[in-house]
């Protein structure tokens, strides 16, 4: 796992030099006997596990946390937006979608074997879109892609090994290029009262704001 723990050093200091707020919505590691009780559920509703590198992932940090961002008009930004693909969920937060159908109902994602580390939306796990990691036995379905539940659930095929596409994220960041150009459409990174955000720079922000690579 260093090749993951150097890719989430890298991004995490480079929000701690230039987007402090979201820097700030970082929570500690997740309790294991947190991860344990979420693994213990998936494990007993589809027989399924945690994939390593997320589990490993919650060893650096366990989610993120509303940051109060001064200036921040009607709510424009949340601080702990920061990756394109949206919200690092904690442990028990991956299950809301993966878990999202009750007793005697009909698995909606006819048991594909993965859990949502990203949600566009919510915190909670509870959005519309976001990306999903997965760790199935068939190697063609391991790795990180997007899911949506706006036109039924959805998933994408795999874009990125599972490090790889932090590794992508931290070099668009350095550089203002890499492969996470070619699949983040018309989002482009900017700074906003000290949190990073992913925008689409015609459109903007309702508050002050300056791209990450002018």
């Amino acid at each position: 796992m260093d090749q993951l723990f150097t890719a989430w050093d890298r991004l995490t200091g480079w929000l701690a030099e230039h987007a402090p707020a979201s820097h700030a919505s970082l929570l500690p590691s997740a309790a294991a006997r947190s991860v344990s009780a979420a693994e213990g559920r998936l494990s007993h509703e589809l027989d399924s596990t945690f994939p390593p590198e997320l589990k490993a992932l919650w060893q650096r940090c366990g989610g993120v946390q509303y940051v109060e961002v001064p200036g921040n008009r009607d709510g424009a930004l949340w601080a702990g937006n920061f990756l394109p693909g949206g919200i690092l969920l904690a442990p028990e937060a991956v299950l809301w979608q993966r878990l999202r159908f009750g007793p005697g109902e009909r698995d909606p994602w006819d048991g594909a074997d993965f859990v949502s580390f990203l949600d566009a939306e919510e915190p909670s796990g509870a959005g519309e879109s976001g990306m999903y990691v997965s760790y199935s036995i068939d190697p063609t379905l391991r790795g990180v892609g997007n899911w949506s539940t706006m036109t039924g659930p959805a998933l994408s095929p795999p874009a990125w090994p599972s490090t790889a596409y932090l590794e992508a994220v931290c070099r668009l960041l350095q550089t203002g290029e890499g492969p996470l150009l070619e699949t983040i459409g018309r989002g482009r990174p900017v700074v906003a009262l000290g949190s990073l955000a992913w925008i689409d720079l015609e459109e903007g922000l309702e508050v002050s704001w300056r791209p990450v690579h002018p």
